[in-house]
């Protein structure tokens, strides 16, 4: 026999001992609703709205499913049996006792055969007193289960689970209620809107655990999508921003898993990984305002193309000046041979100077004082340029030039090798060549780098601007100080490490062991794993990074467990990390 659930019954049964009175229901039904407001798991929830609605029932077992994204099917999420003492969670991968059951045939027409996919579709509440006995429904996969059990499924609850908009979101099948013996019962109508209550209840908790997910689906897809923009901005610190969080969650996990060292007290909460997590893909997002000709700054002469091209022209120009006035001379009768003596020594002083000038421009390692003396004088020399140097110029290029500088410049005359012009100022930037040439270290005049390490201010002023949860507000923090030492000597704030949490001082760590390991920044070559960890060493020894932390690095293996996974095999060398550990 079944028959449509309407939750509204002329006659009153008197409740036995395993059924509670009405006001037992009520106060169930409100505690109950708390509890699955407050509950956020999603198995947990499942969980817990079925095991409620067997205690209402006295029900032997039961299932729920959930209707999918594409409402196509429904999905099996958990099934509990008593007397088969049965326990399955959708998710396990060995356990997969059911398959979706599809709410639409091949053709597109409603599948009403299967009392789960009609309740589904229809909305309306089945109860069944004995599903063998039943019409209208397909029963085989029942006869089945219990055919290769020894179960014996008799009466059948099922209901929908409506949202706040009526749409049905998932069905609750309840089976084989009992009474106080044991004994298999029909399902008594009169705790049928309970049930419905306690659906409707699911229903809304169950869409509220679907919004919160979706919303941290899709802010953490938008910081992911940020990260990978900033990262593809750039061909050489591309992954930097990919790989970040994945050091700082492994050095993280090596201090939650230490239980014995200085971090036996240290762990994190699913929002504080996630918090982790945000904020490492966060770090550098500050730099999708950094200028391109800085980031991509792998030479001194660089802009948005390497200007070492123009000078080496020059250079070439003046080597065929030299080959003309040797000519000349021999032609007004002086002796060849002198004459080529002459000319293979000029030769020789350029390309002496052109080396120290294309040298100079790598920028992997410092020029002393001598050396930016020399620069100076090889760009006193003259070459003599002959055609008008304001064509071919845009708009913006002759707005930096003053209108005495115009009429110069579209003279023949003499110019420097190399140029620190007026014009080569603006945008906040010093393209001069000699200017640029002359930086001590690395490729970056002071302007640039300032640039540079302006990211993190605008990292933090964006970051800043975002509203956000409680558990979340520590993400500027963690995101926006990866660039502070443990000593004060970092910024932009110049923090010690009393004012940093130990997850900024992962970042600090994990920021500076990506960039030295990395594999395609323009400036340096890959370096070894024995490099990178004698650098970081060396800056624990003056103070800049946690020592704590750093040893963990070492210890817990992390340093040698990234580069295996992301570098390349050549760079993971032997490390011998005792050298570097203090606290022995």
């Amino acid at each position: 026999m079944a028959r449509e659930a309407d939750g509204a019954k002329s006659h009153q049964k008197e409740p036995t001992g395993s059924q509670m009175t009405d006001e037992n229901h009520l106060a169930r039904l409100v505690d109950l609703g708390i509890a699955l407001s407050a509950e956020q798991g999603r198995e947990e929830l499942n969980q817990k709205i079925l095991m409620a609605a067997r205690e209402f029932t006295n029900a032997d077992g039961g299932s729920l499913y959930l209707v999918n994204r594409e409402e196509s099917e429904l999905h099996f999420r958990i099934l509990v049996n008593d007397t088969l003492d049965t326990f399955f969670v959708s998710g396990r991968e060995a356990e997969k006792p059911f398959p979706p059951l599809p709410l639409y045939d091949d053709e597109g027409r409603p599948n009403y055969r299967n009392i789960a996919t009609y309740v589904a579709l229809s909305g309306k509440a089945i109860n069944i007193e004995d599903a063998y006995c039943a019409k209208g429904f397909d029963f085989s996969g029942t006869r089945a289960f219990d055919a290769k059990t020894g179960y014996r499924s008799k009466s059948f609850l099922t209901v929908p689970l409506k949202n706040t908009r009526g749409t049905v979101i998932g069905v609750l099948q309840l089976i084989n209620a009992r009474d106080d013996k044991g004994n298999v019962i029909a399902f008594d109508p009169v705790i049928e809107p309970i049930i419905n209550a306690l659906a409707s209840q699911a229903a809304v908790a169950i869409e509220n655990s679907r919004l919160l997910v979706a919303q941290r689906d899709l802010m953490e897809s938008f910081v992911h999508v940020l990260g990978h923009a900033i990262d593809a901005k750039s061909p050489h610190t591309a992954d930097h921003c990919s790989r970040v969080p994945v050091i700082a969650r492994m050095l993280a996990q090596a201090a939650v898993d230490d239980k014995r060292g200085p971090f036996s007290n240290f762990y994190l909460t699913d929002m504080e990984w996630y918090e982790l997590d945000l904020a490492a893909w966060l770090h550098d997002c500050g730099k999708i305002v950094t200028p391109d000709h800085v980031i991509e700054k792998a030479t001194k002469l660089e802009t948005i193309h390497n200007r070492i091209h123009e000078i080496r022209t020059r250079f070439e120009v003046l080597r065929r000046d030299a080959e003309i006035d040797m000519l000349k001379r021999q032609l007004a009768g002086e002796d060849a041979g002198v004459c080529e003596a002459d000319f293979n020594a000029r030769v020789s002083e350029l390309e002496a100077q052109f080396a120290l000038v294309a040298d100079a421009n790598i920028g992997d390692a410092e020029i002393d004082t001598d050396a930016i003396y020399a620069l100076h004088d090889i760009a006193e020399q003259k070459w003599t340029r002959h055609f008008d140097r304001t064509l071919g110029l845009s708009w913006a290029e002759n707005e930096r030039l003053s209108d005495t500088e115009l009429a110069t410049l579209r003279e023949p005359g003499p110019e420097n090798l190399l140029m620190d012009r007026e014009d080569h100022i603006y945008q906040g930037f010093n393209r001069g060549e000699l200017y640029n040439l002359s930086v001590p270290h690395g490729t970056l005049t002071s302007e640039e780098r300032q640039v540079i390490n302006d990211h993190v201010v605008i990292t933090q002023d964006m970051l800043a601007q975002l509203p956000y949860p409680r558990e979340l507000q520590r993400i500027p923090a963690i995101a926006g100080n990866h660039h502070e030492k443990m000593d004060g000597s970092g910024y932009p704030r110049g923090l010690t490490g009393d004012d940093m949490g130990i997850l900024e001082k992962v970042m600090v760590i994990a920021d500076i062991f990506e960039a030295l390991t990395a594999v395609d920044r323009p400036y340096k070559r890959p370096k070894l794993l024995s490099e990178c960890i004698a650098i970081l060493a060396d800056m624990r020894d003056k103070g800049q990074i946690d020592n704590d932390l750093f040893e963990l690095f070492l210890v817990s293996g992390t340093y040698l467990d990234y580069g295996r996974k992301y570098l390349r095999s050549e760079q993971c060398d032997e490390v011998d990390i005792e050298q570097f550990i203090l606290s022995k």
